[in-house]
C-alpha cells in the first residue's frame, strides 16, 4: 500500500478509483472533470463491483473550487444511464476514496485558494487498509461482506439522495451568482458584495410626452380643439385615445388588459421599487441574486410599451383624417390671403393648390407625430466599494429599507464580506 501520509491529487485518486474490483467508495464536497471521467468508467461494472458515491449539491461548494459543475453533470448522466443511487451529503469537507480494502482519507483543496501539492512530502492525505477500510465503507454504507461482525455500523453519511431538484436548484444559484475564476500568482484582500450599484434609464416609453417641431407655416391657431396640442410644437391627442389592450405575461400565464400611460409609469416604477434599493446620496443598487430576475421583468415591461405604441398609434390613426381637416379648416383661410413664401415664389396659390398643399403638410405632421421610437433601456452595473460599506450614511439607509422591504436577515447578514484570496491570472481585482 505504500506510504500512509501521502498526497491526493487527480493522479493518485484516479489510480485507486481504477484498482477497485469488489467495492468502490467516493465521498467527497465536488470533483475535477478527470475523476469525474475515471469514475463513471467504473459505473457499467456495477453488477460486480459495489458502488458508492457521496456528494454535496450546495453551490459555495464550486463558488469555492472544490470542484467542476461539469464534473457533476456527466456522473448524473452516467448514474441515471446504469441505476445507480447517487447519494448527498450536505457540508462535507472531507475525501475518501475506498478501493477494495485500501482507503485514502484526505483533504479537498480549493483551487480558488492553492493549487494543492504534488509530492508526498507536503501530505494532504492518509492511506489506510484492512479493518479501518472496512469500517469507514460501513459508515459510508456499503460492504462486500454482509456477515462481517462490523455490519452492525450504521452509515453515517449519504442517507440522502441526490436529487434532481436539488441539483437544479444549486446550477441555478451558479448562473446568478457563478464562480470566479483564479489561479495562485499572488495573494490579494478582496471585498465582495451581494450588492451593486445600478442605473437604469427606459427612453421613449412617455408618448404622451412626444412632440414634435410645427412647420413655420403653421404658426398660431384660434381653433380651441386644436390649441390643447399646438403651441411652438404639436403633440398626438392622447386625451381622446383612452386605454390599450395589451398582452401582458403573469409569470407562465398570459392574460390581455387595458393599460394606458398612468399604468405603463406605476408598472415601470413598480420594477424598481420591488428590486432596486435607492439610498440616498449614493445611488440605486440591486441584490446581485435579483439581477437577472430584474432584467426579464424590463425586457418584458419594453415589450409592453412596444404592444402599448402599436395600440396607439392604430387609434390615432383613426383620427388622422380628423386631425388633418381640422388644420385645414383652420388655416386654409390664411393661406388663402397670405400663401407661405415657398408656394407664391412658384405661383401655386390657387386655392386648390393652397388646400392640396395645406392638406400634405398637415398629413405629414401628423405622420411624425405617430414615428414612435421603440423603447430603449439602459442598464449599467457597478460594484460597491469597502469605502461605502464602511460609510454609516450608506449601510444604516441600505438595511433600514432592505428590513422595511421584509428582506430575509440571513441575506442583509452577508451582504458583504473580504478576505485573502488568490486573484485571477493575469488580472487585479
Amino acid at each position: 500500500m505504500g506510504r500512509t501520509f501521502t498526497v491526493a491529487t487527480d493522479e493518485t485518486l484516479i489510480a485507486l478509483i481504477a484498482t477497485a474490483s469488489k467495492r468502490l467508495v467516493v465521498i467527497a464536497p465536488a470533483l475535477t472533470m478527470r475523476v469525474a471521467e475515471a469514475l463513471v468508467a467504473r459505473f457499467h461494472e456495477l453488477g460486480q463491483l459495489d458502488l458508492r458515491v457521496v456528494l454535496d449539491a450546495d453551490a459555495e461548494v464550486y463558488r469555492l473550487g472544490f470542484g467542476e459543475e461539469a464534473a457533476l453533470a456527466i456522473i448524473r448522466r452516467a448514474a441515471e444511464h446504469n441505476q445507480l443511487d447517487l447519494r448527498q451529503q450536505s457540508g462535507v469537507r472531507i475525501g475518501i476514496v475506498i478501493a477494495d480494502d485500501d482507503a485514502m482519507v484526505f483533504s479537498p483543496v480549493s483551487k480558488n485558494i492553492e493549487a494543492g501539492s504534488t509530492i508526498v512530502e507536503k501530505p494532504n492525505a492518509i492511506l489506510l487498509g484492512g479493518a479501518s477500510a472496512n469500517i469507514l465503507a460501513l459508515a459510508a454504507g456499503i460492504s462486500n461482506d454482509p456477515g462481517n461482525a462490523l455490519a452492525t455500523i450504521s452509515p453515517e453519511v449519504g442517507s440522502q439522495a441526490l436529487r434532481q431538484e436539488e441539483v437544479a436548484a444549486m446550477q441555478e444559484d451558479l448562473k446568478r451568482n457563478p464562480p470566479a475564476r483564479f489561479d495562485i500568482t499572488r495573494k490579494l484582500n478582496v471585498f465582495s458584495s451581494r450588492v451593486v450599484y445600478i442605473e437604469f434609464e427606459m427612453k421613449n416609453s412617455r408618448l404622451s410626452a412626444k412632440k414634435i417641431k410645427l412647420p413655420e407655416e403653421f404658426g398660431t391657431v384660434s381653433n380651441k380643439h386644436l390649441q390643447d396640442h399646438i403651441s411652438a410644437s404639436i403633440k398626438a391627442p392622447f386625451a381622446d385615445v383612452g386605454k390599450v389592450t395589451v398582452k401582458v405575461t403573469d409569470g407562465d400565464e398570459e392574460k390581455w388588459i387595458e393599460i394606458d400611460e398612468t399604468w405603463l409609469q406605476q408598472e415601470r416604477k413598480r420594477i424598481v421599487d420591488h428590486y432596486t434599493f435607492q439610498i440616498d446620496n449614493f445611488g440605486r443598487v440591486i441584490l446581485r441574486d435579483d439581477r437577472a430576475e430584474f432584467e426579464r421583468a424590463v425586457t418584458n415591461f419594453s415589450e409592453i410599451v412596444e404592444h402599448y405604441q402599436s395600440g396607439i398609434r392604430e387609434k390615432l390613426l383613426a383620427k388622422k383624417e380628423t386631425f388633418v381637416s381640422q388644420l385645414v379648416s383652420e388655416f386654409l383661410p390664411r393661406w388663402k390671403t397670405s400663401p407661405p413664401d415657398y408656394l407664391t415664389r412658384w405661383g401655386n396659390t390657387s386655392p386648390e393648390n393652397l388646400k392640396a398643399e395645406l392638406t400634405a403638410s398637415a398629413q405629414r405632421v401628423f405622420d411624425r407625430m405617430l414615428d414612435f421610437e421603440p423603447p430603449r433601456v439602459h442598464l449599467v452595473e457597478k460594484n460597491v466599494s469597502p469605502n461605502n460599506v464602511a460609510d454609516p450614511n450608506f449601510l444604516k439607509p441600505l438595511r433600514m429599507i432592505m428590513e422595511r422591504r421584509r428582506v430575509p436577515q440571513d441575506i442583509i447578514k452577508t451582504l458583504f464580506d473580504s478576505g485573502d484570496v488568490a486573484p485571477e491570472s493575469g488580472r487585479l481585482m
